[in-house]
This record gives structure tokens, C-alpha cells and sequence, in this order.
């Protein structure tokens, strides 16, 4: 649980690079999703981390549906107060000078005969989980609607999906407003035995600015592509005088991949950070004193140029985002000091 969180951390610190950097896809409402496995390889149990992201000047959303692809399994039916996961969130306070302000908060698991008639997703649901944080130092629970959808339209791309309403800034404390949140799922999904299958959908509803009323019309679509295989290498080479170079390649789905942020540590200490070059190769040159064991990390959460697929029937705005991420720890190599 230890590695998840701080891989969760990690790209949680590229989710916020990304949100307040900007989308490169300029629009007036044109939130993104942010799907990333933990697990490579097909037919596995793998922890999700999903995430929203939206610019400052967005106007406020209303609710998000989220797609799980086809090819990924979905187990239901977690005991009353199991940990789904946890969530780490930035919020705009609009009642507040608009300040952000960084929120924590855990995933549960509740009871879904509790929720029959809820006005964000009315019916009986497979599962549903209550995201709990605290804001400017109210307790605030936003339930999670979740669902295997095994027969209708949705049945023809998606194997669940997920639904959750918010308020704001009109009735939350301070005129909160979410900018972007990242939340881990364990135990439910299995990752799909195609590596092809794994494009994330979510829509995204609006609301009609400095109204609590919902504005259908300007519903958009996010896609986010899952990769179905990370591999981060790394080797160790001692030179003279204590000095080593630590070096290794980043592929995805068997390419070099450029232009990623990469962390080496010694320990949980964080020592160093490069690029990954248009080969996927990374190089770092350290003086040591002693033997050393290093590793690395990637979390890296991108733009795409364009929406891999076309967007869902029924959008009015059609697909305006589309990201890639993925998270991925090396092996680790120990340096030692050549006389």
C-alpha cells in the first residue's frame, strides 16, 4: 500500500502540473480525464488512478460519468466501509479571494440500498462509494455511482462506469470549486487481456455559470489512453573517483518515449530529475562515497493532439480532451565506489 500511495502522490504532482499549466486544448469548458493503471500486463488485478482536471476559468462542473473500456474486468459488491482508496483534490475557493487549497480524503465503500432515488443517478446501483473530504473545515461526502453495464448502448464500448455529481461554488463551503482531483481504485478492475482495449472514456455537464442549475447543452467528452506496457530499465556504471553514471530507457508499448520527467531516489529521498530523450534514454552522472542503491520513478500525464476515437452519440460538444498517462517504478541498481 506503501508503493501505491506514493505513486499516487506522484502523478498527483503531474496531475497539478498539467491542470494548472493548462490544457494545450483551448475552450471555454473543456475539462480532461486522467486514467493510469499501477499493473502491466493482461488479466491482472490493477489499482486505478482516476483523475478530472479543469482550468480556473472552466466554468464550474455539474457531474462526470466515467468509462471503464471494454476489455477491463469489474468486481462489485465491497462490504459497508471497505477503503476504495484514497483521494487528493485542488479546489478554487470562489467565496474565498480564489484561493486553492490542496484536500485529502478516502474512498469508502456504502451501502447501496441507501442511495435508490438519489437526483444524480436515480436506480439501484451495483455500488455505490462516498469520497469524503473536508473543506474549509466543513465534512463534505460526494457519493460515487458505479455499475458493470452488461446489456444497452453503453454495453457496446464500456464494461462500468462511474458517476458522481458536484456542488459549486453555489452551496459548498467558501464557494469551492474543483479544479482537478485524483483518486486511486483498488480491488475492482482486472486489467484487459488485449493491451489495445484500453481507452478510458468520461462526459463532463457543466454548470450554467453563477446558477445551480445543470446546462446539458454544454456536455463534452474527455478520452484518456491507458498504455498496456511501461518498461523503465536502469543500469549502474562506476567510474574513477567515485564517480557512476546511472542510466536507463523508457518504453511504451514497446517504443521510445521522449519527454518524460525522470526521478531517481535513493531511499524514499528524491536525489536528481531528467528528461527522457526522443529514444527513451536517460542519463544521470552522481559522485558517490560509498556503495549506493538507486531507482527511479515516472509519472508523466501529456495531452494528446487529437481524440483517438470518434466521440460518443449524444455528446453536443463532442470530444474536446484527450490525455495519456502512466505511472512506473524501475528496477534497482546499486553503485559502488572504484578506486
Amino acid at each position: 500500500m506503501r508503493h501505491t500511495i506514493r505513486l499516487a502522490i506522484a502523478a498527483s504532482a503531474a496531475l497539478a502540473t498539467l491542470a494548472f499549466a493548462g490544457s494545450a486544448w483551448a475552450g471555454s469548458y473543456s475539462p480532461s480525464l486522467i486514467a493510469t493503471s499501477l499493473t502491466n500486463g493482461p488479466n491482472k488485478p490493477t489499482t486505478m488512478l482516476l483523475g478530472h482536471v479543469q482550468g480556473i476559468d472552466d466554468d464550474p462542473t455539474a457531474k462526470d460519468t466515467i468509462y471503464a473500456p471494454l476489455g477491463y474486468g469489474v468486481t462489485l459488491g465491497q462490504a459497508v466501509g471497505t477503503k476504495i482508496g484514497d483521494v487528493n483534490a485542488t479546489l478554487v475557493l470562489r467565496g474565498g479571494g480564489n484561493a486553492q487549497v490542496d484536500v485529502t480524503g478516502e474512498v469508502l465503500a456504502d451501502d447501496p440500498a441507501a442511495h435508490p432515488s438519489d437526483p444524480c443517478a436515480p436506480g439501484l446501483h451495483g455500488a455505490v462509494w462516498k469520497l469524503n473530504i473536508t473543506v474549509a473545515g466543513t465534512p463534505l461526502t460526494v457519493p460515487l455511482y458505479v455499475d458493470a453495464i452488461t446489456a444497452g448502448p453503453e454495453a457496446t464500448f464500456a464494461s462500468a462506469k462511474i458517476q458522481f455529481c458536484l456542488a459549486g461554488p453555489i452551496g459548498t463551503p467558501a464557494g469551492a470549486q474543483l479544479l482537478f482531483a485524483l483518486f486511486d481504485v483498488n480491488g475492482v478492475f482486472t486489467s484487459p487481456a488485449n493491451t489495445a482495449d484500453r481507452l478510458w472514456r468520461a462526459t463532463f455537464t457543466p454548470y450554467t455559470p453563477n446558477t445551480p442549475n445543470p446546462n446539458p447543452a454544454g456536455t463534452t467528452e474527455g478520452q484518456a489512453v491507458v498504455p498496456g506496457r511501461v518498461s523503465l530499465t536502469l543500469a549502474a556504471k562506476s567510474l574513477k573517483h567515485g564517480k557512476v553514471v546511472i542510466s536507463g530507457r523508457l518504453l511504451v508499448d514497446g517504443s521510445p518515449f521522449g519527454g518524460a520527467t525522470i526521478e531517481l531516489y535513493v531511499g524514499n529521498k528524491k536525489v536528481a530529475t531528467t528528461k527522457s530523450k526522443a529514444s527513451g534514454r536517460f542519463t544521470f552522472n552522481k559522485r558517490i562515497k560509498k556503495k549506493t542503491r538507486y531507482r527511479t520513478l515516472v509519472a508523466f500525464v501529456g495531452d494528446l493532439a487529437s481524440c483517438p476515437a470518434a466521440a460518443l452519440p449524444g455528446v453536443p460538444q463532442g470530444c474536446k480532451s484527450a490525455t495519456i498517462s502512466f505511472v512506473a517504478t524501475s528496477n534497482s541498481v546499486t553503485a559502488r565506489k572504484r578506486k
